[in-house]
């Protein structure tokens, strides 16, 4: 009950059409309204010092809606840019999603983990091309119009070749969801150069080498979504995952950049969307052999499907974006604007930590 009680009065704090109504009534409006609006307080909160107290709560509220006020507007302001600066629906072609499956969707490292959950998302509103290294499970094959490419990422020949393949088969591609990556779990010096080559490749260039395959195909149709599965380790640079946190940073890099880039420099850009996704702790298969250190610190992975739902979402609704899942997480996206002494006391207890969380133990081949 305390809670709720807590949760309510926070929601009012933070309306300004509440606390700018509350402000206007207790300095301009009539005094009948005032005194109605006192009297329940006359006897505890104002009994002492009345004025003074009243004055102070005053300045609270002009404080409250003046940093409300400038939220909302700046959540106005930034829909409008995700929109790509367009009032209604965003420039470009149409999406069409639903039954007849005009769209044709890429999915990389769609065999486990949150491309699994994608591919059996989309494929009932689109045709699904899954690229993975892995099997493709029985249960996925098995869905109409879905088809699978055995591709390593990391061979970028052989990725222009399928991509090819899949163009001449399949059309050209209106949603490319770059999700496969990997993690090793080591110190810098502990790591090999291959392991750290292969990762990069894995979890940076594979995105360049798509992007360039299917974005002028976008490009022609005037409409696109290139979504970009980053991660939380976007933000923080943890030791034994440094190689994987740089490349989760580089990942937000291409998907802004590329937003950047088709909003000034490409014809039928404007009808391109890009998106970025931040998940915290999922349970994949990335951090098996990880669980019970995760756990210690009070960590308890949410299931894949949590991330599978919000970019399906993300993409229907034909709009860029950069999510964080699950949502209560996003606080924690300006830490590196954090002062350093704050990411210290916040981490340090992790930071400075010998356990070792071995991501991806059991198969560094494994999606993110």
């Amino acid at each position: 009950m305390a809670s709720k009680v807590i949760t309510g009065i926070k929601t009012a704090a933070e309306e300004p059409l509440l606390t700018g109504a509350l402000l206007y009534a207790l300095t301009r409006g009539p005094d009948n309204v005032r005194a109605r609006l006192l009297a329940p307080f006359q006897n505890n909160v104002f009994a002492k010092n009345g004025a003074a107290r009243l004055a102070a709560f005053i300045t609270v509220l002009k404080i409250l809606t003046g940093v409300n006020v400038l939220k909302r507007v700046n959540r106005v302001l930034n829909s409008l840019a995700w929109n790509n600066w367009s009032l209604g629906r965003r420039p470009g072609a149409a999406f069409k999603f639903g039954p007849n499956k005009e769209e044709l969707v890429i999915i990389t490292g769609g065999s486990s983990g949150f491309g699994y959950e994608m591919v059996k998302a989309f494929s009932k509103l689109a045709r699904v091309v899954v690229l993975d290294i892995q099997d493709f499970p029985l249960e996925l094959a098995s869905l109409p119009d879905v088809h699978f490419y055995k591709c390593d990422i990391t061979d970028t020949p052989i990725v222009e070749s399928r991509c090819k393949e899949i163009r001449e088969t399949h059309g050209e591609a209106t949603v490319l969801v770059n999700n496969a990556g990997i993690g090793i779990g080591k110190t810098v010096l502990e790591t090999s150069n291959s392991e750290c080559e292969r990762l990069f490749k894995v979890n940076l260039i594979s995105h360049f080498v798509l992007i360039r395959e299917f974005l002028p195909g976008m490009l022609k149709k005037r409409k696109g979504h290139i979504v970009t599965i980053a991660s939380m380790a976007s933000f923080v640079a943890a030791p034994g995952l440094l190689d994987y946190c740089c490349s989760k940073v580089a990942a937000l890099y291409v998907s802004e950049g590329i937003r950047n880039e088709c909003l000034s420099r490409y014809a039928g850009g404007e009808g391109i969307c890009t998106t970025s996704v931040h998940p915290s702790w999922h349970a994949t298969a990335i951090i098996k052999g990880a669980e019970k250190t995760l756990n210690k610190y009070g960590i308890h992975p949410d299931p894949p499907s949590n991330v599978g739902d919000v970019v399906v979402e993300q993409v229907l609704k034909g709009r860029s974006g950069r999510l964080v899942v699950p949502k209560s997480e996003e606080g924690k996206t300006g830490l590196r604007n954090w002062p350093r002494w704050v990411q210290d006391l916040l981490f340090g207890n992790v930071f400075r930590s010998k356990d070792r969380f071995e991501f991806g133990k059991e198969d560094t081949k494994l999606i993110a």
